[in-house]
């Protein structure tokens, strides 16, 4: 009965033994190596955000006005079109400037002929009819000299009258001034040009096409061209309205990108340099956060208020934010002296009311998770500012830090930057 009550015992404590070995002999070895995804720990001045409002303005504006005198003969848009740079906006009547540029160009053009001639001298045919009629001029002087020599002796025998005598006369002196005007037309057409009227030429040929290119330009001013891709903001006339010279036709604001006005305190003129970004959000656009560039700081002071201005430029690609809108702005500004030991958020791991972290540490050359307790600090995007036991350049776990262990081994697959 004994033996058999022993046997029993026997057979249980090697059951419970060969149950129990393993699990002594797993919890001797430790919990397997767990994959993780690491990060650096950083230090630096932690950015505080300035809350600011702006005003929303375009960022090019014009008031496009007639260049010309007429009536209106066709308007292609109407407030609030979308338009393109250089699309036809209106059109002025034309005509009277096209046959002004025609006459102009007529005119340039018998100048420039006029002026080609000169250069080019005298013609020879029309020196061989100069020279024609000097010969003929010649012809009829001699004729008057033999004639007149003829009555001088007649005269004396008083075979002729005075009066025939003093007509023979005046027939010599005419006949001798048409040979002086014959030569001199001869001479001149031989010689061609004067350099004063050659220059005189060239003056009038460069004044008519300076008129002709005029007439063009404002033949071209009759059609009013977009000067840049915008919005029609007002409509200040209709089809047949007369439009003297400068006055106002179209407003047009351009509108796929805008710009945000922000009155910058004092205190944080120099800490928003130009090229940074800006966060902001409009009440027309719920749920959308815009980021702008800051582009220009005006250096003036707005009255006593001791708040610079300071312009933001941001895209506007689907028309959502218009002149006047009201912007709130975000800035970013270092609390210039104080560094902050920061890390990303997915570092952290809530334990109760504690947050900790892992760090990642050396043990026989190999790495492990090292459990540390934190204070998180303040919080910006995707970073958190941190108090405890860390230190710029340690290495913590963002991914798979869920159910690490501390002392747990571990293989990182993946290190990311912050």
């Amino acid at each position: 009965m004994e033996r058999g009550c022993t046997a029993r015992r026997w057979v249980i404590l090697v059951t419970v033994l060969t149950l129990v070995s393993p699990l002594v002999h797993a919890q001797q070895k430790g919990p397997p190596p767990a994959p993780v995804t690491t990060a650096r720990v950083e230090e630096g001045a932690f950015t505080k955000p300035v809350r600011l409002t702006g005003t929303v303005e375009a960022l090019a504006s014009t008031t496009l006005s007639s260049e010309v005198a007429g009536y209106v003969a066709e308007l292609q848009v109407d407030e609030g079109d979308i338009i393109r740079q250089g699309q036809v906006l209106a059109q002025i009547r034309a005509l009277p400037h096209r046959l002004a540029m025609q006459r102009a160009k007529a005119m340039a053009r018998a100048d420039r002929e006029r002026l080609r001639e000169l250069k080019a001298g005298t013609r020879r045919e029309d020196l061989a009819v100069a020279e024609a009629n000097l010969a003929k001029a010649k012809v009829t002087e001699n004729m008057a000299r033999k004639s007149h020599t003829r009555s001088v002796s007649l005269q004396q025998r008083k075979i002729v009258s005075d009066e025939e005598f003093d007509q023979a006369y005046e027939r010599l002196e005419e006949g001798q001034a048409e040979v002086s005007v014959r030569r001199a037309v001869y001479e001149r057409a031989l010689a061609g040009a004067r350099k004063e009227e050659i220059a005189a030429a060239e003056a009038r040929a460069a004044a008519s096409r300076a008129d002709a290119a005029l007439a063009e330009d404002r033949l071209e001013r009759t059609t009013i061209r977009a000067p840049f891709d915008g919005v029609i903001t007002i409509k200040h006339t209709e089809v047949g309205a007369w439009v003297a010279v400068g006055d106002e036709l179209f407003d047009l604001e351009m509108n796929h990108k805008v710009r945000v006005r922000v009155d910058i305190p004092e205190a944080h003129y120099n800490t928003i340099p130009i090229g940074s970004e800006v966060s902001m959000t409009f009440d027309s656009v719920p749920n959308a956060n815009f980021v702008g560039t800051v582009t220009k700081k005006i250096p003036r002071a707005r009255g006593r208020s001791r708040a610079f201005p300071v312009k933001v430029e941001l895209d506007n690609p689907e028309g959502q934010l218009a002149t006047g809108m009201l912007a709130r702005v975000s800035l970013k500004t270092p609390n210039e002296g104080q560094k902050s030991v920061i890390v990303p958020r997915d570092a952290l791991v809530p334990r109760g009311p504690k947050q900790i972290l892992f760090r990642v540490q050396e043990k026989e050359g190999k790495p492990v998770a090292e459990l540390i307790e934190v204070k998180p600090g303040r919080y910006f995007g995707e970073a958190v500012e941190v108090f405890g036991d860390l230190r710029a350049g340690d290495r913590v776990i963002v991914r798979g830090n869920e159910r690490l262990r501390p002392g747990q081994p571990l293989v990182m697959d993946q290190f990311r930057t912050n």
